[in-house]
């Protein structure tokens, strides 16, 4: 098992799981058309208590930031939102960040222009995180289907495989495998106008 990855017992992967896809749920197309204002109003969703019980606690706390101007956080750091995770069990404690972009729709019928312009946002992430995340948000029959791709291999034009944004939360950001351990660049996003997804997490470590 990777150094930092944390063992979660089923009922806590079963509440954070549930507590994720009520939030997409909740967001429908309809009342958030743009870009900005879903990606906004599916972040704040995810605030709250995924799981409190025997096992520990999983708490999410979102804050959203302007977008607007030369000198706002996407322009300089090429994110839309900050994945800020602390993960703790009785022996330890993990903090990690995880800068993402979202995309309306799917990667792949991005045109060349397009294109470019997300590589340009993913090597400026890659300034602050090791493997930046897009979020690409595909639309059928009036619901969207969020789910998470690696920044790296779209950079690398290297095949890749879409993960709903529930399976990522379970496999690797509660579980602490995705992530940049680094003080200072989980200090930078936590203190910059970068929207942030502060998820803290108290989970009781179960041997496999």
């Amino acid at each position: 098992m990777p150094r930092h990855a944390f063992k979660l017992p089923r009922e806590v992967v079963e509440a954070v799981r549930r507590h994720v896809i009520n939030a997409i749920e909740a967001v429908t197309p309809g009342r958030f058309h743009q870009e900005a204002n879903y990606t906004a109003a599916l972040v704040n969703r995810l605030e709250g208590t995924a799981y409190q019980g025997p096992f520990g606690s999983v708490k999410f706390r979102a804050t959203v930031f302007d977008d607007r101007g030369p000198k706002s956080a996407e322009s300089r750091l090429g994110a839309d939102f900050a994945i800020i995770a602390t993960i703790a069990d009785s022996d330890r404690t993990i903090e990690k960040v995880i800068l993402v972009q979202a995309k309306l729709g799917i990667v792949e019928d991005l045109d060349q222009r397009e294109v470019a312009f997300l590589r340009e946002q993913i090597q400026k992430m890659k300034q602050l995180v090791y493997a930046p995340k897009v979020m690409e948000i595909p639309e059928t029959n009036d619901r969207r289907f969020p789910r998470m791709v690696s920044g790296n291999n779209i950079l690398n034009d290297a095949p890749y495989q879409p993960m709903s944004l529930e399976n990522y939360f379970v496999a690797r950001v509660t579980t602490t495998l995705d992530g940049c351990t680094d003080r200072r660049a989980v200090v930078l996003a936590e203190n910059s106008s970068l929207t942030k997804l502060h998820v803290q997490a108290r989970i009781r470590y179960v041997k496999a």
